[in-house]
């Protein structure tokens, strides 16, 4: 962003944000703009004054009410930050973008396998012993190096997923192998995570992951008997000390595993003690309402109503409401305050924007604003073990899919029939007006799809959603003052 000349600063109108954010953490104001990139800033009283006068007059006369002509120098010194980050609007000042452009990425989600060795019941999967032939492979590298060709990329990030990705371990080393290779020709990066449940750790895997750089999610819904029933292992016996056993193992070889916990009404009452037991042993995670809370196994599951088109459209609630949702809410204001609890007392030597840059809940974008809460049908696709396209995992086995070509992913991503109402047009007028749509974007619009027939409402997490940002927001204040106080207290760089 470009200032104007600082003389003319007094004559610039000055108008808060509309959907500004703000707050007070350890007597420190902050406020967020949604609809920035990264705005999120602790105020200084003067800051904050400003902020509040805001409501269209010119800096001047602004300051002027405040502190009077002989101190408005420094009351004008805050503009540059409250521009930066958009909480103050002036038609001759536009808000700072990323100074780079984001890079251009294209996302593939690979479904190695059917199998598996737990039997989740609220997955989507209808498992079996299908698996990625060879011969589809081959047709995966195919589109992989046609898409590092086409030149509309820097980058192609598969995550391996399945069933248990880890039981086909061999094929994902040998196409990761030769997806770095091809796509290395282009001058395109190649990344790679795994979906696993964590009880299944190959021999050899540890430092083939750790030597290829390839990032590890571990799926864990509970502690101990919690577990167990969330994610039973097949044949019996304890998913959760497999876990533990498998959590302990990437540990000791220096991958930090990213957990992944998804919520359903079986387990949400065990989520803050699974959250103690994530953050003492400083575990970042995500939390996931990929099941309807009120209604069990509607939503995403081809197996109920919800997912039978001639269905879709059925009066059915749509939103979490009373008693239900209160305790959604409580649960969560409980979680989180045992996060804010563990970032107020990071003292100098943990890690720091480790919340901020890491927690992530559902979908939500809170550091970069979003016109869509996924990439279906622009960055991305799902690629099933048959060699069928999807703009979404939860849709790849129902009709629709499309077989992979041996083209670009990005031409066959926006290609794709299977979900033709999947982007949102219009959208309802609730949402346009909310606060927090730049941050969730109506929320999954497959979800809604399942439920309603439509994608141009409000996502049935809408009000948890409403509630939790800005918990997330307070946390990441705090974060911010920690760090504040951190440099304060560092010892000064010696002089050379």
């Amino acid at each position: 962003m470009r200032l104007p000349e600082r003389d003319s600063w007094p004559q610039l109108s000055l108008r808060r944000a509309p959907r500004l954010l703000r707050g007070v953490v350890r007597g420190r104001q902050y406020a967020y703009n949604p609809d920035g990139y990264d705005a999120l800033a602790l105020l200084s009283p003067r800051a904050a004054q400003l902020v509040d006068l805001a409501d269209g007059r010119d800096a001047g006369s602004l300051v002027a009410e405040l502190a009077g002509e002989r101190e408005a120098s420094g009351w004008l010194e805050e503009l540059p930050l409250l521009w930066r980050n958009g909480f103050v609007r002036t038609p001759d000042v536009v808000a700072a973008h990323p100074t780079q452009p984001p890079e251009r990425v294209f996302n593939a989600w690979l479904h190695l396998t059917n199998a598996c060795n737990l039997a989740c019941p609220y997955c989507y999967i209808h498992k079996s012993k299908d698996h990625m032939s060879a011969h589809v492979v081959e047709r995966v590298l195919a589109a992989v190096q046609a898409t590092a060709a086409s030149g509309d990329v820097e980058r192609i990030h598969v995550r391996y997923a399945g069933g248990e990705p880890m039981l086909r371990f061999e094929v994902m080393q040998a196409f990761h192998v030769q997806a770095v290779r091809l796509c290395s020709e282009h001058g395109v990066r190649f990344s790679a995570a795994v979906l696993t449940n964590g009880a299944v750790v190959p021999k050899g895997a540890l430092q083939w992951l750790r030597d290829n750089n390839v990032s590890v999610s571990v799926s864990m819904d509970g502690l101990a008997e919690l577990q167990d029933t969330m994610r039973p292992l097949v044949g019996g016996g304890s998913s959760y000390q497999r876990v533990l056993s498998g959590l302990s193992a990437y540990l000791g070889a220096g991958i930090v595993p990213y957990m992944l916990v998804t919520i359903g009404e079986s387990n949400l009452a065990g989520v803050p003690a699974l959250t103690e037991f994530l953050l003492a042993r400083g575990l970042s995670f995500r939390y996931s309402l990929v099941r309807d809370l009120q209604w069990g196994q509607g939503g995403l599951d081809d197996r109920s109503g919800a997912a039978d088109p001639q269905q879709a459209g059925r009066a059915v609630p749509t939103l979490l409401d009373g008693p239900a949702l209160q305790q959604v809410q409580a649960v969560f204001g409980q979680c989180y305050d045992t996060i804010e609890a563990h970032v107020g007392q990071a003292g100098p030597a943990k890690r720091r924007s480790a919340f901020r840059r890491e927690h992530r809940f559902c979908d939500l974008s809170l550091w970069q604003p979003i016109r869509q809460a996924c990439g279906a049908g622009r960055s991305y696709v799902a690629i099933a073990e048959s060699g069928e396209v999807s703009p979404c995992q939860a849709a790849l086995h129902r009709t629709g899919t499309t077989p992979l070509r041996a083209q670009s992913l990005l031409v066959q991503a926006a290609s794709q029939t299977q979900l033709p109402d999947f982007v949102r047009s219009v959208g309802n007028p609730e949402c346009q007006r909310c606060r927090f749509k730049p941050s969730c974007a109506g929320g999954c619009p497959l979800l809604l799809h399942r439920r309603e027939g439509h994608v141009d409402g409000r996502s049935p997490y809408c009000e948890v959603f409403r509630a939790v940002i800005p918990r997330i927001v307070r946390i990441a204040a705090l974060e911010l003052v920690q760090q504040t106080i951190a440099s304060r207290l560092a010892p000064a760089a010696p002089v050379a």
